[in-house]
């Protein structure tokens, strides 16, 4: 069962990624408008992915990312300019607008931190030949599934990689394990 909680300050934004969620088949366990709530539900339900807005009626989503390390990953959904407000620790950032794909794909993003992603690790050493594969083979199951060129499934990989703080290479993996089990 996915555990996604939905914090946003807003019915009308709960309304909206409820409808999105619901045409991948999914439904969010609990719906909160308020930081504490979403907190109280991700501890009593052992963990979950937090998706949510910039800001919600008692604090802003990188408070919440900071209090939830270790319990839940934060995908938050706003502006850019409000993304570039963030910190990237436990964040995963999506802009609007953005395709459904792209919604999707970072949903699994976060629900494979969730299931024991890859520890994030800063090595400055040129990619492997094995690294540069899982990359290439990452990017084909990216633009098979999520129909998206190229270009953007380079883009997804590295703009994760950034937010997650995982390696590019350890994103890849990631994506590897979430779509081809």
């Amino acid at each position: 069962m996915d555990r996604i909680i939905l914090a946003f300050a807003s019915e009308k934004a709960h309304a909206q990624i409820t409808r999105v969620l619901g045409s991948g088949g999914l439904a969010p366990s609990i719906s909160c408008f308020s930081g504490a709530e979403a907190i109280r539900a991700a501890q009593k339900l052992g963990g979950a992915v937090v998706i949510c807005g910039f800001r919600l009626r008692d604090m802003t989503a990188e408070m919440l990312a900071a209090d939830l390390t270790g319990i839940a990953p934060v995908l938050v959904i706003s502006s850019p300019g409000n993304l570039e407000l963030c910190g990237d620790r436990n964040l995963i950032k999506l802009a609007v607008p953005s395709s459904r794909a792209e919604f999707f794909a970072s949903l699994d993003l976060a629900r494979g931190i969730l299931t024991g992603g890859a520890p994030a690790s800063r090595s400055h050493a040129r990619r492997s030949a094995e690294e540069e594969r899982l990359i290439r083979r990452a990017k084909a199951v990216l633009m098979e599934v999520n129909l998206m060129s190229e270009a953007e499934a380079h883009r997804f990989l590295q703009k994760y990689s950034m937010d997650t703080g995982l390696r590019l290479a350890e994103t890849a993996r990631l994506i590897l394990e979430r779509y081809t089990g």
